[in-house]
């Protein structure tokens, strides 16, 4: 899956105002540029477009109904606000039309909708066109309906303001592939200096200035892990942005964390690849300096909730290199995205694990990512 990018995208929704003669004033709110065409299996979305990205309401609208008004407001990927007063008419309702779109290559599935918050308990809603596990496959549009209608006879309470969460659910093993992806198109892009001008010399520089135990050696690394530094969790979210680094992967409405390390070695064993750098240490004879040639960049990322884990064990962890050809000044793929498992250990090799190791890294195909980049 590739999915085209942008830099720091910010959507801008918009509020349509429509009259009505006979139900009054409604709204509606829709993304600015329409919602995605149904024949465009291709979408230009990145996940950096949205809070998560990967499901979410491309449209919701009023339909029908017998009311005096309504408003429906969007509050995120899979929120929405319900604003309305009904009549005074027992049989008095509101049918309001919510269309979603599963951005992703696997499917989702319907769990239910949740009331948020709700300042009118003899307004109620039922949901058609979806039930409990019905599917949202993989680039895909579900259009749902929302009644809003009394709950009894009592119509003196005829206004409502009701937040509303859709809720879905997806196999995390399934949206790791996504996910990682994901990660690989913004890596290129921060190597090639696209994220923003400098976006590979901050990454270079957070690794020639690491404080602590990596700092004086031939191979350095950086990432968000826990235990990790202030310092380097910031360089990682100035890179990544941290609508990437949170994200709600299960469709639960719950940001969860993606955990990452990039790492700087020489894989192939060349010389006249990737980049070359310089590194200081301290030995009898005083400060000593050694230069790297041919050094790759490694992209590691997993959605594993390393504060469960015991030191030692395995968890799933995608790897992705990077490499520059002799004479040429784009960052490449040297070995593609590649799915394999890490030991759990400290982010500064001691104590407890909250993080992986990547000289443990193994393919499931059972290769190191040196052989890997040797093939």
């Amino acid at each position: 899956m590739r999915i085209k990018h942008t830099i720091f995208p910010v959507f801008v929704l918009c509020l349509l105002i429509l009259c009505s003669s006979i139900s009054g004033v409604l709204a509606q709110w829709q993304y600015n540029d329409g919602p995605p065409n149904p024949e465009n299996k291709d979408m230009a979305v990145s996940l950096n477009e949205f809070r998560y990205g990967l499901l979410y309401i491309t449209r919701a609208t009023v339909k029908s109904g017998s009311y005096e008004s309504a408003n429906i407001t969007q509050l995120g990927d899979l929120d929405i606000r319900a604003d309305m007063t009904l009549t005074n008419n027992v049989s008095s309702n509101l049918v309001v039309e919510v269309t979603f779109y599963n951005n992703t290559t696997t499917s989702y599935y319907y769990d239910e909708t949740e009331t948020v918050s709700s300042n009118n308990n003899r307004i109620g809603f039922t949901v058609s066109g979806i039930e409990k596990k019905d599917e949202i496959p993989s680039h895909t549009f579900k259009t749902i309906e929302l009644t809003f209608a009394y709950t009894g006879s009592n119509t003196s309470a005829a206004a409502l303001l009701s937040d509303l969460h859709f809720k879905f659910v997806v196999d995390k093993e399934a949206i790791g592939d996504i996910v990682a992806q994901t990660a690989v198109d913004r890596f290129r892009d921060i190597l090639n200096n696209v994220v923003f001008d400098g976006s590979y010399q901050t990454l270079e520089d957070a690794m020639n200035n690491r404080s602590g135990f990596n700092k004086a050696s031939a191979v350095t690394y950086i990432g968000n892990v826990y235990g990790s530094s202030s310092t380097d969790s910031r360089v990682m979210e100035s890179l990544f942005g941290q609508e990437f680094l949170t994200m709600d992967l299960d469709g639960d409405g719950k940001a969860e964390r993606i955990t990452m390390m990039i790492k700087r070695e020489n894989l192939d064993g060349r010389t006249d690849t990737g980049d070359a750098y310089t590194y200081s240490y301290s030995s009898w004879t005083g400060t000593r300096q050694e230069t790297v040639e041919g050094a790759e960049m490694t992209l590691y990322i997993t959605s594993k909730d390393l504060s469960s884990v015991s030191s030692g064990q395995a968890v799933v962890v995608y790897a992705v290199a990077f490499t520059k050809l002799p004479g040429a000044d784009v960052w490449t793929e040297l070995v593609p995205l590649t799915k394999g498992t890490a030991d759990a250990n400290n982010y500064g090799g001691y104590g407890a694990a909250n993080s992986f190791n990547t000289d443990t890294w193994m393919s499931d195909a059972g290769k190191s990512l040196k052989e890997l980049a040797k093939q």
